[in-house]
């Protein structure tokens, strides 16, 4: 099997990341693209569930939530609807300086080297929408 890992510094406390990955009105703002419209539901307790959903782009995670350690650590049974196989999807949250948040995805579980690529395209997308949200990097929007 094989995994991945993407990084990202988000200028924001773990907190206000933490919460962008745990509440459904804050997911849904950023983790997809504006146009999918997106509409998420977190249920967060361990074998709770974590969706995102998009009808105009007709895809949707449903994941359960495996484990939680509030506000540092998420891990997630990760399945795109529709499909049988899950994936694991481990989510750490770190300090960082100047009040800022590293942000680090492991995904593991593909079954192919086009299903991990993917992966990599969509959760370097993703944490760029992160990190955009909160103005870029740290120290670029001072």
């Amino acid at each position: 099997m094989q995994e991945l890992t993407e990084e990202a510094l988000v200028a924001a406390s773990v907190d206000d990341v933490w919460a962008d990955f745990t509440r459904a009105d804050r997911l849904q703002e950023w983790m997809w693209p504006p146009r999918f419209e997106s509409t998420a539901a977190v249920d967060l307790r361990e074998l709770g569930r974590w969706e995102l959903r998009s009808d105009v782009a007709e895809l949707a995670v449903e994941a359960t939530i495996l484990a939680v350690d509030a506000p540092r650590t998420l891990r997630l049974a990760w399945r795109w609807a529709g499909e049988d196989h899950s994936t694991d999807v481990e989510l750490f949250l770190e300090p960082a300086a100047d009040g800022s948040t590293r942000v680090i995805v492991r995904h593991s579980g593909f079954v192919s080297d086009e299903e991990r690529a993917s992966h990599v395209e969509g959760w370097s997308n993703c944490l760029q929408r992160l990190v955009d949200r909160y103005g870029g990097p740290p120290g670029e929007h001072l």
